[in-house]
């Protein structure tokens, strides 16, 4: 079965897991989620973006190792977090800096801005992210072969989680979204009045 990469990733965010993160960051709840998910997002295009380079994939997933704290944290096949510190402000980084070089700045920026969080915990939850999006390709390494394939089939959902801003820096316009959101309404328009119509 085809895995929706952010349903999947999406069930490690346990309130147990906001919980301790905001330990360290002190935000709304619903806000630190929101950013976790834009985060994630985020991540996944910008392995999208990446999909050309040969063997890109490979290595950066190589870098988790599975003695690693944060790969050693997580329960994979029961997804779930099981505990939360720090570790990620180091082990994130070096992964941000091979997906986004120098956009990752102005990447923390704008999810700070389109979230409406603080700056630092745009920072350390872009880390987070990539260490729980990387570490679990890394436990599935099997989806490394199809994972271009997948992100360019769910790449309108993602796309759909993440603010503007951010589509811009990552180099995607906003009409996808919008073509999306059309087909919707008409979709919705057509079962409204198409049921009202037929039904008699």
């Amino acid at each position: 079965m085809t895995p929706n990469l952010q349903i999947e990733l999406r069930r490690f965010i346990s309130s147990n897991v906001v919980s301790k993160l905001n330990k360290f960051y002190f935000e709304n709840d619903a806000l630190l989620i929101k950013g976790i998910d834009v985060s994630i997002g985020t991540i996944l295009m910008g392995l999208y973006n990446k999909a050309e380079e040969s063997d890109f994939y490979s290595e950066i997933v190589s870098l988790i190792k599975e003695d690693s704290t944060f790969y050693q944290e997580v329960d994979f096949n029961a997804g779930r977090i099981l505990s939360v510190d720090d570790c990620y402000r180091l082990e994130g980084n070096v992964l941000l800096k091979e997906l986004f070089e120098n956009k990752k700045g102005r990447i923390s920026e704008m999810v700070s801005n389109e979230v409406g969080i603080k700056s630092e915990t745009a920072r350390e939850i872009l880390n987070f992210s990539a260490l729980l999006v990387m570490s679990y390709l890394r436990f599935n390494l099997q989806l490394i072969e199809s994972l271009k394939l997948l992100l360019d089939d769910q790449k309108r959902d993602i796309l759909n989680s993440i603010p503007p801003g951010i589509k811009i820096i990552l180099g995607f316009s906003n009409y996808e979204t919008v073509e999306e959101k059309n087909q919707s309404i008409g979709r919705s328009i057509f079962t409204l009045f198409g049921h009202n119509f037929f039904s008699f």
